[in-house]
């Protein structure tokens, strides 16, 4: 129950004080959450809107959520498939973190890569080598699988 009220506070939050470049909407508080980020205005990510799988442990806001992109997408710190390299959801999670924070720090991390933690090489070595291939990449990736999807 103190996970539904927490869940439930959460989505509050986002409603009254929307996160900049991100909209996110439960599906099934209790269990699990679809979750969608628009990308950023100047990004390779532009006009897409990437599908989440959200799942909060019962013992939530002490340990992080289990987030995992469902829209296949070209970024350093993301696997293709789907999982997310970012401290916060891992050794430096604080039960201070709200949905509202998650989804701006991935919002931050799709604007700005972290070169030194890579989920997927390929994305990974483009990016530290020819920014602007991996900017057409990723964008040729978002057209294909992040925009007209349902």
């Amino acid at each position: 129950m103190t996970l539904i009220r927490r869940l439930t506070h959460n989505y509050i939050e986002i409603q009254k004080s929307p996160p900049p470049l991100c909209y996110a909407e439960p599906k099934d508080p209790s269990k699990d959450m679809i979750h969608w980020i628009e990308g950023a205005e100047e990004t390779p990510y532009t006009g897409g809107k990437f599908h989440l799988s959200i799942d909060f442990p019962s013992d939530f806001p002490f340990k992080p959520p289990r987030i995992k992109f469902l829209t296949p997408i070209y970024h350093p710190n993301i696997s293709t498939k789907g999982i997310i390299c970012l401290d916060i959801l891992h050794s430096q999670w604080s039960a201070a973190l709200t949905v509202r924070t998650l989804l701006i720090s991935l919002s931050s991390l799709l604007n700005d890569p972290n070169p030194d933690h890579g989920l997927n090489n390929d994305a990974l070595q483009l990016y530290r080598t020819d920014k602007e291939k991996y900017k057409e990449t990723a964008k040729q990736w978002t057209i294909m699988h992040a925009m007209n999807n349902k």
